[in-house]
């Protein structure tokens, strides 16, 4: 599979000019030591800086029994991937940056959420920029990409000045398969059966592995079975006493396996948006899936089960659009937040972009082809209370239909695909595309 352009390539290449320490965490497979070895390719680095992996146990042991040894001699940028399976290397990271504050001097990967060891992130306070890096989005897999201004989704949708472009089309057919595939790399040249294989042997080794080697949690079974459990709920309220009762777990074993499956990023809890002017909004989070395509692996679910149910794709494209949001997010230069709002009333708005600045976007996502006026109210009350300064339904048509100055529904394309010609997206369909 050649090399496809990550959306991050550019900022990572700002922190190295800047920063003694980059830290890149995110999934395991999504795509971290390639983007880490292809840095060590540009011009002002070739031939420079050396690679260390620390799934090769003769490595780990060194780190572990001499991290000075290990570290003190190797050429500058040093990458170290799966940096927590030895946590005590920072320490010694952090001796030698102290030493030498020459940026750019270490790269280190993780596939948990480093910010949540507190070794790494005090030690290494002022001198570690952290980044996330998820599995491929669409505008990553429908090249060539935009630069960051015109492909910025997040700021666009946060600007006074939103207006919609006409983009290429991206049917229904696109995003069913889209959903299934998913976005890690190793995915996806394969065909449909094999690339379930694929997902369900990933999850288990995530299971059997990280959870017990990174935060020290024993009950592997129960934990194999609430990932099942919170693949039934994606896009729904997190109920812990409901997911401790199916899986015969007490509610903070759950709390706590749970968090462990988010820093794995696996899943993530969206939380409940709440105003002092929304007296009866509900703090509870929504749970989504990090990736569709492991989601529908867990499920059983194929392009089509899809086709089929309309019931299901409902959900399942909420799921993506979270998805992809939460990766155009961190490519963005708009510091923002993502929520999700429901009432006692029972209005909801599957997602607030909440910006720091103050202003803030509801988003709805419909799986239809049919947008009705009344498909806003949840938004139109949230405008009306000064909550919030647009409403945006994504949908599966292929027009732009403004309803308001400030309520809008776009076709899914306008998020997540490039506009001109488009680009091969080479994810196995049924349907014959690639």
């Amino acid at each position: 599979m050649p090399y496809i352009t990550r959306a991050l390539e550019r900022y990572l290449q700002e922190c190295l000019t800047d920063t003694p320490v980059v830290v890149i965490t995110g999934p395991r497979q999504s795509g971290k030591t390639t983007l880490s070895k292809h840095l060590l390719e540009l011009p002002e680095l070739i031939e420079k800086g050396s690679y260390l992996t620390l799934d090769d146990e003769n490595i780990l042991s060194i780190a572990r029994d001499d991290p000075i040894g290990l570290l003190r001699h190797q050429l500058r940028p040093v990458i170290i991937d799966e940096v927590q399976r030895a946590p005590e290397l920072v320490r010694t990271i952090k001796l030698l940056v102290d030493e030498d504050r020459q940026p750019g001097s270490f790269i280190l990967t993780g596939s948990a959420d480093l910010m949540t060891l507190p070794t790494l992130a005090d030690s290494l306070a002022g001198r570690v920029e952290f980044v996330t890096l998820y599995p491929f989005s669409q505008p990553e897999l429908q090249q060539p990409l935009f630069s960051s201004d015109e492909n910025d989704i997040i700021k666009q949708l946060l600007s006074p000045d939103f207006v919609p472009k006409p983009l290429i089309s991206f049917g229904y057919d696109d995003v069913i398969s889209a959903i299934v595939c998913g976005g890690y790399p190793e995915v996806q040249q394969r065909s449909p059966r094999r690339r379930a294989r694929w997902h369900l042997s990933y999850s288990d080794a995530i299971v059997r592995r990280d959870i017990k080697e990174v935060f020290q949690l024993q009950k592997l079974d129960e934990m194999a079975q609430l990932l099942k459990r919170l693949a039934s709920i994606s896009s729904n309220a997190l109920n812990y006493a409901s997911l401790g009762k199916a899986v015969q777990m007490d509610i903070k074993s759950v709390q706590k396996y749970v968090s462990a499956l988010e820093n794995l990023y696996l899943v993530k809890r969206i939380p409940g948006w709440h105003r002092n002017e929304l007296k009866r909004s509900v703090k509870q989070a929504k749970i989504h899936f990090v990736d569709t395509g492991l989601l529908c692996a867990l499920r059983g679910i194929n392009e089509d089960s899809l086709q089929a149910d309309k019931n299901l794709m409902g959900p399942m494209m909420e799921t993506w659009v979270c998805s992809e949001l939460l990766k155009a997010i961190v490519v963005s230069d708009e510091d923002c937040q993502l929520f999700h709002y429901r009432d006692k009333n029972k209005r909801e708005v599957d997602f607030i972009l909440s910006g720091r600045s103050g202003r803030a976007t509801g988003i709805e996502v419909k799986a239809g082809l049919t947008i009705k006026k009344e498909m806003f109210a949840a938004q139109e009350m949230l405008i009306k209370t000064g909550c919030i300064q647009r409403g945006v339904i994504v949908y599966n048509g292929d027009r732009v239909l403004p309803f308001s100055d400030q309520l809008v529904a776009v076709p899914v394309s306008y998020l997540f695909c490039s506009a001109g010609e488009k680009g091969s997206h080479i994810c196995v369909s049924r349907y014959g595309k690639k």
